[in-house]
């Protein structure tokens, strides 16, 4: 009994020990999105809006300026070129601790038909998940190779050899599990020389069915939304279309429609949201000051349904 006892709490120490170098050696976030660490933070039960998606999430919808405009309060929680299937188990992993009444999806990634992502957009969105059922089943849909999938079960794999990388930080965070306090709400600087034109795109009629993957991961999303009664809203955010991404788009509206999903597509709205020379970073991505506008603008939306 006593060398079982001895056992058991030398198994403890060891998980102990193993998590806690896990979270110190593993990639701090960048600032750009959520760093996931920051979401676990969150008091349970203080959100009414959770938006979700990639970088076209994070850099067009301001929580600071939603709850001004509709005293709700909000999180990004999405990460650079966010999967779709990813996106799906994000939702499961915010569900444990809150009840949004809104979940929002930028659907670029709708677009996007490969069936893996990089090892740089997996590592981004599973590290700093909670180990959890939830996490392993993101793991085995996003990373193809099996072999490469024990790395991001136990970090530590992956991350040992940064043991001469190690900075404060690395120590702080790792420690005490605070993350960037950003909301997950990135403000990028204004690019003058940038203003995207959709004006010979938009108009397009013709659709293009989205992957297999993406469609059966869109169809989880909206049963979720369902059982839970939370309302789904999918929102395509400004950024300069080719012909083959408006087609998508196009079948993904007429999806939600189907589906009596709302569907907002701001790339309709530009001059409505007088976005201009200045509201742009690049061609994919809106400034601090068309955040702002776009931000605004959803607001006034959300109070319409609020009414």
């Amino acid at each position: 009994m006593k060398n079982l006892i001895k056992s058991i709490i030398f198994l403890t120490i060891f998980i102990i020990l193993l998590h806690v170098c896990s979270n110190i050696f593993e990639l701090k976030g960048n600032g750009f999105g959520s760093d996931v660490i920051s979401f676990y933070n969150l008091k349970k039960n203080s959100l009414d809006i959770i938006f979700f998606g990639s970088s076209h999430s994070y850099a067009s919808f301001s929580p600071d300026v939603i709850e001004e405009e509709t005293n709700l309060k909000s999180y990004n929680f999405a990460t650079q070129q966010q999967p779709i299937y990813i996106t799906y188990h994000y939702m499961i992993e915010a569900l444990k601790s809150q009840r949004p009444k809104y979940f929002v999806l930028e659907t670029l990634m709708t677009s996007i038909d490969d069936e893996y992502a990089t090892e740089g957009v997996n590592r981004d969105a599973l590290d700093k998940m909670k180990l959890s059922k939830n996490k392993i089943d993101a793991i085995n849909v996003s990373v193809q190779d099996k072999e490469d999938r024990i790395s991001y079960y136990l970090n530590i794999i992956k991350y040992h050899t940064r043991y001469n990388e190690l900075n404060k930080a690395d120590f702080e965070i790792g420690i005490t599990q605070i993350g960037f306090d950003n909301k997950g709400f990135t403000s990028l600087p204004q690019n003058y020389d940038i203003m995207i034109d959709n004006s010979e795109i938009i108009d397009i009629e013709n659709t293009s069915e989205i992957s297999a993957k993406n469609l059966e991961y869109l169809e989880k999303i909206i049963e979720l939304c369902n059982k839970y009664n939370i309302i789904l809203i999918l929102v395509k955010t400004p950024s300069q279309l080719t012909e083959e991404k408006q087609m998508k788009f196009n079948w993904v509206e007429q999806y939600a429609e189907a589906n009596n999903i709302e569907y907002l597509d701001y790339n309709k709205q530009i001059e409505l949201l007088t976005l201009e020379f200045g509201d742009f970073y690049d061609s994919g991505h809106l400034s601090y000051t068309g955040a702002d506008k776009i931000s605004r603008s959803f607001s006034e939306y959300i109070n319409n349904i609020e009414k």
